[in-house]
């Protein structure tokens, strides 16, 4: 019996918006530069177009933003996904 390939569609279909496992935290990036080393751009770029997008990871509490690390390359690979189809 063969199974079908798994691929990241798949994958995401099979884990329906699961959380993590306790043990496997995400790590949390806090500032604006911070947030736009971590994935190439400015720290304009982050509060100005990403921190606005629906369904952006970033926030800000008490006038300090921060990402879930895990959740900031998720919506990007989800955006690009949707960007390129």
């Amino acid at each position: 019996m063969t199974r079908p390939a798994l691929t990241p569609e798949r994958l995401d279909a099979m884990l329906d918006g699961r959380a993590k496992p306790a043990g496997n935290p995400s790590r949390i990036i806090w500032t604006l530069p911070a947030i736009g080393r971590r994935i190439g751009v400015g720290a304009d770029f982050v509060r100005d177009t990403i921190a606005k997008q629906p369904g952006s990871p970033v926030r800000e509490i008490g006038g300090r933003y921060y990402a879930f690390e895990d959740d900031l390359i998720a919506f990007l690979r989800f955006e690009n996904r949707n960007d390129q189809g």
